[in-house]
């Protein structure tokens, strides 16, 4: 039987969208996009991205779809096994995801295109690492004109770990009401005034919600001769918000679950046990010697020593549980427990 569904989420882009075909995924590339994806293609950034794994792979498909006329690529992309949202992660995982995107915006300038979106919601985990999945997010750098994403970016990921960090860890979860990004005014009212001591944070949040504030209702001013926004600008820009997010940082303390070995009276010999009735469970529940992944399986683990009894892929898995103990997971989340380390490297 011939299914096609055309996924939600993506009618926004007129640059193309996805869509499902008889349980394989697709990416359509609309004719208007044309200039922009051969670009993307054959200026050498794809290539780069993927060599990195910060995008998606694709293969350029010949198939039919209801919705041929008007296409100019059909692509079938590397398939995301567990999808999951901004809100769920940890201040660990949304700080990498921040941090990708502006490492993906300073290449694409570096081979003469820009991120049109930056989106925290065109991120992905694969392998424990967070990757671009929307290929259709690039367009020809346009000479003069400031970063169009920097507002984008401001709410999707400056503003919620900076909340994160100076008010509360749950205050990521705002995102899953403001779909489009915390709302910088919102930001500059919450965040103390400690935090406009930073000057990132004093300029790319509190003066850039003043911005808003005072221009907001207002029709845009008719352009005026003036100093262009230059190349050398727009990546002085990206650096700074590199390194103002990059200063942000979370310790979790006082969890019940990140120190809970460290509070029990468990015995060598009781935990060599437990090791051995969990190390059973995942071979029942999830067939850990097949394809976890395929599973699609939510699992909590509350200790890396756990993570060795998972496959490759597996202990390269990141948590997502901030809702149950977002403490815990950001512990998880941070440097790998060295035996699991040294056991991936043999």
């Amino acid at each position: 039987m011939n299914e096609i569904n055309r996924v939600p989420a993506s009618f926004r882009d007129p640059s193309g969208f996805v869509f499902q075909q008889d349980g394989h995924l697709y990416r359509q590339v609309n004719e208007g996009y044309t200039s922009h994806y051969e670009t993307l293609m054959n200026s050498g950034l794809y290539a780069s991205l993927v060599k990195n794994k910060m995008l998606v792979a694709h293969q350029e498909v010949a198939i039919n779809s209801p919705w041929q006329e008007g296409a100019y690529r059909i692509l079938e992309p590397t398939v995301i096994p567990w999808i999951t949202y901004p809100y769920e992660w940890c201040f660990s995982q949304l700080k990498d995801a921040a941090l990708l995107t502006l490492a993906i915006q300073k290449l694409a300038i570096q081979h003469g295109m820009t991120l049109k979106d930056a989106s925290a919601y065109n991120i992905q985990f694969l392998n424990g690492q967070p990757i671009l999945i929307d290929t259709l997010s690039f367009e020809i750098y346009p000479e003069g004109k400031p970063w169009e994403a920097y507002r984008q970016y401001c709410q999707h990921f400056l503003a919620p770990l900076t909340l994160m960090v100076y008010r509360d860890v749950s205050f990521n979860r705002l995102l899953q009401v403001y779909l489009d990004g915390i709302p910088l005014e919102l930001t500059d009212q919450l965040l103390p005034i400690k935090a406009h001591l930073d000057f990132g944070l004093f300029s790319h949040l509190h003066l850039h919600a003043r911005a808003q504030r005072k221009y907001s209702g207002k029709t845009a001013p008719a352009p005026r001769a003036g100093p262009e926004f230059s190349r050398l600008s727009h990546q002085a820009l990206i650096e700074n918000l590199e390194a103002t997010t990059q200063k942000l940082a979370w310790k979790p303390t006082g969890s019940e679950w990140a120190d809970y070995y460290k509070s029990t009276n468990y015995s060598d010999r009781s935990f060599d046990s437990k090791l051995a009735i969990v190390k059973d469970y995942l071979h029942q529940i999830i067939g850990v010697d097949e394809s976890w992944s395929k599973d699609k399986k939510d699992l909590e683990v509350k200790d890396k020593r756990f993570w060795k009894f998972l496959d490759r892929e597996q202990d390269k898995a990141r948590l997502f549980e901030s809702f149950d103990d977002p403490k815990n997971a950001q512990k998880l989340n941070q440097t790998p427990d060295p035996e699991v380390r040294k056991e991936e490297q043999q």
